[in-house]
């Protein structure tokens, strides 16, 4: 589907198993995928074992290899099946109103257990994380390009200035929620991302401005 934010991470689903809605098969699967949720969300990425989440989802753990293959196939798929998780940004008709509803969705991502996990695994890349950079480099830029579709719709609107680069400021937007409750444990309150999303909206317009280089 157009603008899915884990269409790009079809490729690693490994799950070729023929599914009949409400048969046994399906009710399988869905254990596995919540049980592989909620490991994710326990332990992370990193320490998430394929025993584990058999055990926890009332499987053997042959069905979870047979079925999906690998960790990164089996958590693919699990994010796959939780794209509403992580829906695109709403359209409230005004850039600041835009930046304000993606700041909220950051936040929910932020205090959803599977994604703070990932978050915080998230660090320089290394050979022993390389299976997870597999994974993440397909996911997160998806998801930039679907958030950054509000800079987009700005620049239709005449609120942003023609040239401005959404990747850009989607990273000066997000930034300052990831500091502020991972490094500094501060709570991320309406008063806290009103005023990031005032400082990135002067900031973005300031191009426009005829005092402007």
């Amino acid at each position: 589907m157009p603008g899915d934010p884990l269409n790009d991470v079809q490729h690693l689903h490994a799950d070729a198993a023929k599914t009949r809605p409400g048969g046994r098969t399906a009710r399988v699967r869905e254990a596995v995928i919540d049980a592989t949720i909620a490991e994710l969300g326990e332990v992370g990425y990193a320490a998430l074992r394929i025993d584990a989440v058999a055990e926890r989802a009332g499987v053997n753990k042959s069905t979870i290899y047979r079925r999906w293959g690998t960790k990164t196939g089996l958590v693919s798929t699990a994010l796959i099946e939780r794209r509403g998780d992580l829906v695109p940004p709403a359209d409230t008709g005004s850039l600041r109103g835009d930046l304000i509803e993606l700041l909220k969705g950051i936040r929910v991502g932020l205090h959803t257990p599977w994604i703070a996990a990932l978050v915080r695994e998230t660090g320089l890349r290394t050979t022993d994380n390389a299976d997870l950079y597999e994974l993440l480099d397909k996911f997160w830029p998806a998801r930039f390009r679907t958030s950054g579709a509000i800079f987009e719709r700005a620049i239709e609107r005449g609120e942003l200035p023609a040239g401005s680069d959404p990747g850009f400021l989607l990273e000066m937007l997000s930034g300052p929620l990831y500091f502020h409750l991972l490094m500094l444990g501060r709570p991320l309150d309406d008063e806290f991302l009103e005023r990031t999303a005032d400082f990135i909206l002067t900031g973005a317009q300031a191009r426009s401005s005829p005092n402007s280089p």
